[in-house]
């Protein structure tokens, strides 16, 4: 195997010295928003000649035309020189640089790779038949993910390395002690995040949850149970139309006490208005009396008065 290692590294530096290139297939790591300088490794450059860097086969810069992209330059050496780089930004630069005849000087090759920081992981645990399932979620990005290639994943147990390096931990039931503390950490090649450590509980003796257990515990109002939320409103509903009627009884009997008092407070204006008959004699009272009166042709005559003087003897 030594042997192999040294062959390969032998082909590489022939192939790097050769003909005056250097290749270099290392990546160059840096995190979104950065500054970073590709170097040329050429010393300065000279007055004569020209020097032209490629992004991805595409150009970027060149010195004898002046032509360069936004947020790129280059320093007196000829490195390149990139500011706020984003993810897009990464990929491979070349560079060539020529003499004044228009010979190829140098030639070299970085790889630029351009990466978000991974975010705080969390340790979410879910209990299964067999022992529990620790699940290393990152929920607070949306850019990083621990399934992509950039990010891996270890496991802590009790502060010790584990050997799993998969988003999800099995710990059989054996294998799970009480007090047992867990911890994943996510690591890329510009960050490092770790999760709090949790420690599962998983009776053993529970069994799992069929359909109809789920349909029960799901049968919840407002996070109380459906049947006494029910109890509540219902009482609660009859009670406001109780309080609905009382109002309207009442509104109807201070309107009928209302149009009574109108009534009576009308009747009181009109009574100056009326004639008095109380110093009137009683009609049928007088006429009763004069129809028991006897007519005045059938009274008798009163008697005539007798003549004064010496009463006059029969003869």
């Amino acid at each position: 195997m030594m042997i192999n290692f040294t062959l390969i590294l032998l082909f590489n530096l022939i192939f790097i010295f050769s003909s005056g290139k250097c290749v270099s297939s290392s990546c160059i790591y840096k995190a979104v928003g950065e500054r970073v300088e590709i170097p040329l490794e050429i010393g300065e450059l000279q007055d004569k000649g020209d020097l032209i860097w490629t992004h991805n086969q595409s150009r970027v810069y060149k010195k004898s035309s002046n032509v360069k992209k936004p947020d790129v330059d280059v320093d007196r050496s000829g490195s390149l020189i990139l500011e706020n780089i984003q993810k897009e930004t990464s990929g491979k630069y070349e560079a060539e640089v020529f003499n004044g005849d228009g010979k190829l000087r140098k030639k070299t090759t970085h790889q630029l790779c351009v990466q978000e920081p991974v975010p705080e992981p969390t340790v979410v645990v879910e209990c299964v038949e067999e022992g529990v399932d620790l699940r290393c979620s990152a929920l607070n990005s949306n850019e990083a993910s621990v399934n992509s290639s950039e990010a891996s994943v270890s496991w802590m147990k009790n502060g010790e390395l584990s050997d799993t390096t998969h988003v999800v931990l099995h710990v059989g039931s054996s294998e799970l002690n009480a007090g047992d503390t867990f911890s994943c950490t996510l690591r890329n090649m510009i960050s490092t995040a770790a999760a709090r450590g949790v420690q599962p509980v998983c009776s053993p003796t529970d069994p799992p949850l069929d359909e109809s257990d789920e349909s029960e515990t799901k049968k919840l109002l407002f996070g109380l149970d459906f049947w006494w939320m029910l109890v509540v409103l219902t009482g609660g509903a009859s009670f406001l139309l109780v309080l609905v009627i009382i109002c309207l009884v009442c509104v109807c009997r201070c309107s009928a006490r209302n149009k009574r008092k109108a009534r009576e407070e009308a009747e009181l204006r009109l009574v100056p208005l009326m004639p008095d008959y109380t110093d009137q004699p009683d009609v049928q009272y007088m006429q009763k009396t004069d129809s028991d009166r006897p007519s005045k042709s059938l009274r008798p005559l009163p008697p005539l008065p007798c003549p004064r003087g010496p009463a006059l003897q029969p003869q």
